[in-house]
């Protein structure tokens, strides 16, 4: 691997910090014309239970520090995506004073919905885009995305059970 010189790694900072602040803006303003979209926090949790590959779930703390968040901002989403029927609490196997989560089947009907609809707004912005540069942008941001997700693992969290593989979506 080599290094990046410091303005190229400079002007890619600000590009992806922009690329990220767009998007970001582009599922607010979808979640105000369409009071079904899910908040970006919501469909992360969905997301890495979808992927969790421990059918007794995975404890809220466990998702707290996967996401970056504390306990409480992701037990209230997990109160309200529970409410909804998206996924369902489950006593610990391990520790029966606790609980974990995992996704429900409407919760995976609701995802996979969720993942059509951005899917939508990104095939709408590269509707110009020539296919192979579609290809070539999901192929290096998939190896950025791994990349980053190896050196930002948390140290007590296994990297396997909570990070969701990378979406791959074609515009």
């Amino acid at each position: 691997m080599h290094a990046t010189t410091s303005t190229a790694g400079l002007h890619l900072q600000e590009t992806l910090g922009r690329v990220f602040g767009q998007f970001a803006r582009l599922i607010a303003r979808r979640q105000v014309l369409d009071p079904q979209a899910m908040s970006r926090t919501d469909y992360a949790v969905l997301g890495t239970l979808e992927h969790c590959p421990h059918e007794a779930g995975v404890r809220i703390s466990q998702l707290a520090a996967a996401h970056g968040h504390d306990v409480s901002t992701i037990s209230r989403r997990v109160t309200h995506l529970q409410a909804h029927g998206l996924l369902e609490r489950l006593p610990d196997p391990s520790d029966g004073r606790a609980s974990t989560v995992r996704l429900t089947d409407p919760g995976r009907a609701a995802l996979a919905g969720e993942r059509v609809s951005r899917t939508g707004l990104l095939r709408t912005i590269l509707a110009d885009w020539p296919e192979d540069d579609i290809v070539a942008l999901d192929r290096l941001l998939t190896r950025l995305s791994t990349d980053m997700a190896a050196d930002a693992e948390p140290a007590d969290i296994p990297p396997s059970s909570l990070s969701p593989a990378p979406e791959r979506t074609t515009a």
